[in-house]
């Protein structure tokens, strides 16, 4: 008994077929562009009336130029005078790189700088924090009200009675604030200006936020890249304010001696001995003091070189920059986009159809 012959179809597709399948591809698109057109424009009067009715994005920035500072410098040999009274004068000279420009950034989006500019108020007059401001415009304060644990908290009481709700509901905006409204960088790399952006809804709020967040962090940095040399420039203003005290009472006592002796007899020795040893005194007091005071204006001037010079470009100035899109720009983006999903659709219900006629 003969076997039946078993077939075995085997589907190829030529570059011809590939290039019959595009061509009624095209042919379906040209037969559907009133829909996609129709399509087309009213995503895009959907995407512009979205951007016309949502509420603006203000923007206030703050430009500033920085320069670290450097050392001493030219320091020279340091006496062995003030190494004795304990003065490290090598630390002042320090040409530390430790508060250049990019560790400023990073300090600009510290959690403590932000939470010291967060609990800043909104104005001189100390009626609102900003934290109270930024939250009511979020409509976050009501879903914090909301909460049992959370209902009627404030910030607006000391910082010293807030406790671990109010850190931890700081640490929740701040992390958002970070990633969504502030922008800190070098507008350019080769520059030495930095620019420190705010973006919100609330104009007022963004203004003074940004002006605050920059005076706390400059102030910062300008008092910590000083504190060492300001710290080792107090340890000598001190020592030398000690050896003048030593040097006048030394001074005062050997003018007594001299009154109670006007004409001392040179055949006595041993009554010139006190005098002696005052003489003695003064002459040491005079050079220790006159040591410590040459390092303590050595130190006076490295602790000004030092002082790091911030100085402002431009401040946000109200009525702040609007976030918007120029109107020509959002109609060309916005029309091609919708193009693009309306054409994507009419191919994938072709393509879907297709295959579904093949498996029938």
């Amino acid at each position: 008994m003969n076997e039946p012959n078993k077939y075995i179809t085997e589907d190829r597709i030529s570059f011809r077929d590939v290039i019959a399948k595009f061509a009624r591809l095209g042919t379906h698109l040209r037969h559907h562009w009133r829909v996609i057109a129709i399509g087309s424009v009213l995503i895009t009067g959907l995407r512009i009336s979205y951007h016309l009715l949502t509420d603006p994005i203000y923007t206030a920035e703050t430009t500033f130029i920085v320069d670290a500072g450097g050392g001493g410098g030219g320091m020279g040999q340091i006496g062995s005078l003030a190494s004795i009274v304990g003065v490290n004068l090598n630390s002042i000279s320090d040409d530390s790189q430790l508060f250049d420009t990019d560790h400023i950034l990073e300090l600009y989006l510290s959690y403590n700088m932000l939470k010291k500019a967060f609990l800043s108020y909104t104005d001189d007059r100390h009626q609102e924090r900003l934290i109270t401001r930024y939250a009511r415009e979020k409509k976050i304060l009501k879903k914090w009200n909301k909460k049992d644990e959370l209902k009627d908290l404030s910030f607006e009481i000391t910082e010293g009675a807030m406790g671990i709700k109010h850190d931890s509901l700081l640490m929740e905006v701040i992390k958002d604030f970070k990633e969504n409204q502030l922008s800190v960088g070098k507008p350019d790399r080769k520059l030495m200006i930095l620019k420190v952006t705010v973006a919100d809804k609330d104009p007022v709020f963004a203004k003074r936020f940004n002006e605050v967040l920059v005076s706390i962090v400059n102030n910062f940095y300008e008092t910590t890249s000083t504190k060492k040399t300001g710290e080792n420039l107090q340890i000598l203003q001190t020592q030398a304010d000690s050896a003048r005290f030593v040097l006048d009472n030394s001074l005062d006592k050997l003018a007594k001696l001299s009154e109670l002796q006007p004409n001392p007899n040179p055949l006595y020795f041993s009554s010139q001995v006190p005098y002696q040893k005052l003489q003695i005194d003064i002459e040491a007091s005079a050079a220790v003091y006159e040591e410590i005071v040459k390092n303590l204006e050595m130190a006076k001037v490295s602790h000004r070189n030092k002082k790091p010079l911030i100085q402002v470009i431009d401040t946000p100035v109200l009525p702040l920059k609007i976030d918007k899109e120029r109107p020509l720009k959002l109609i060309v983006i916005s029309s091609i986009i919708a193009g693009m999903l309306m054409t994507l659709f009419i191919i994938i219900r072709y393509v879907w159809k297709e295959l579904l006629q093949e498996s029938d």
